[in-house]
């Protein structure tokens, strides 16, 4: 219990070398959480869509590890790097924009298409593209557009912990002592994804792996280029990893004073889509979950947020290497159980960014757009074929800008160099 109640040593100061901050108690603690995020919100998802695209076991366990590879690899890099608590993630929008509209398509057209978004999104940050796309989007709308989607997704998972309360109650159970008796939430995450687990194992034994401890598969795919897999699909993933992902993450970490380099960011996370598409899996975004936990205040001291993202990035790459294995365990657990854990690790994140996105000074035009940005992100269905964080995002600047016309202008001078820190505190 070290790790909860007393801070790290500080990294010793080597004369000649680069001199970090210390690890301390909250970064440490930010880093389990955004962990936890991934294994239980993002890893479920991917290996449910995965699932639902048809692949073979070949063909998923090599999608799964290159995308958890290089989430660790590029994230540990960029966060040392930066010294800012920045990750490239694999995008869970996209994943679910995959599984309902790829069914038409073969695995080397679908990575065709990621592959031209990845080159793409790499032109637009050399044409420094990127950064003045971000800067069209007022901040509190891009944030309240992510709280909006983690908002459907908490009422999605309620709903199906309802359906299956053999299983939700005893991670509601084990939760809610844990909190009580620590008064730690995450502690508390932790008590209920093992209380879960064993009421499952109790109920039907634990999940069999069989025969399915074994090295990935890992090498060069197959692509294809299909002019109609890269216009149903390519401009969609564009949209959901540059326009939405990248934007939302850019927003939360100006939110918090970071002087970020939007199109570096973008180059890298152009960069690790295309890595991804070579290697058998999906496009990329900066990490906008992974930041609501470990930009705040309560990761620790400013600068020394960006170990909650190194942190957690060390076991990713484990992760990746055990893909088979994962893939197969997962599988055997109840979709209820890793949903629910995933939403109760969310739940700090959900409170900070709805309070970024709809609290404090702003003007009345700017929260029009930002609760109809949180509205339309949380309706429960997609319309012609994009999720709804798509269309939040265009709802809400469109409000925005009919209440106040010269709202854009406004944006793009207050995000000058310089001037970022005021206008986003």
């Amino acid at each position: 219990m070290s790790l909860f109640t007393s801070a790290l040593p500080a990294l010793p100061a080597t004369p000649g070398r680069l001199r970090f901050p210390g690890i301390n108690r909250r970064a440490a603690s930010a880093g389990i959480t955004v962990l936890m995020v991934y294994l239980f919100a993002g890893l479920t998802v991917q290996v449910g869509v995965l699932a639902q695209l048809d692949l073979t076991a070949a063909e998923s366990s090599r999608w799964f590890f290159i995308t958890w590879m290089t989430t660790g690899l590029f994230s540990l890099g960029l966060a040392l790097f930066t010294r800012q608590p920045v990750s490239v993630n694999l995008s869970i929008p996209v994943m679910i924009f995959l599984a309902g509209a790829a069914g038409g398509f073969s695995l080397p057209q679908i990575l065709g298409a990621n592959l031209v978004v990845g080159l793409v999104a790499i032109a637009l940050s050399v044409l420094r593209l990127t950064e003045a796309f971000t800067r069209l989007v007022p901040p509190q709308i891009a944030i309240a557009v992510f709280a909006g989607s983690i908002l459907a997704f908490m009422v999605k998972t309620a709903n199906l912990a309802l359906t299956d309360p053999a299983v939700s109650g005893p991670v509601f159970g084990g939760y809610l002592i844990a909190l009580v008796v620590t008064r730690s939430h995450l502690v508390g995450v932790a008590a209920a994804a093992a209380t879960g687990f064993v009421g499952i194992t109790l109920a039907g034994g634990a999940p069999d792996i069989g025969n399915s401890i074994a090295l990935p598969e890992m090498g060069l795919s197959t692509i294809e280029f299909s002019p109609s897999a890269i216009v149903a699909l390519g401009i969609p993933i564009l949209a959901l990893t540059v326009g939405v992902g990248n934007t939302q993450a850019l927003a939360l970490l100006r939110s918090e004073g970071y002087r970020v380099k939007a199109n570096l960011y973008g180059l890298i996370a152009g960069a690790t889509t295309v890595i991804n598409a070579l290697g058998g899996g999906q496009a990329a975004a900066l990490g906008g979950t992974s930041a609501a936990v470990a930009s705040v205040p309560a990761a620790g001291p400013h600068q020394s947020r960006f170990w909650a993202i190194a942190l957690s990035s060390v076991p990713v790459v484990a992760v990746a290497l055990i893909a088979v294995p994962v893939i197969a365990a997962v599988q055997g657990l109840p979709l209820s159980f890793t949903l629910l854990v995933g939403a109760l690790a969310l739940l700090p994140t959900l409170k900070v960014i709805a309070r970024k996105s709809l609290g404090g000074s702003m003007s009345t035009p700017v929260k029009a757009g930002a609760i109809t940005a949180l509205t339309v992100a949380a309706l429960p269905f997609q319309a012609a074929g994009m999720p709804m964080a798509f269309w939040a995002l265009i709802a809400g600047v469109v409000v925005s800008t009919a209440l106040e016309p010269g709202l854009i202008g406004q944006t793009l001078r207050a995000c000058r160099p310089g001037r970022a820190a005021a206008h986003f505190s």
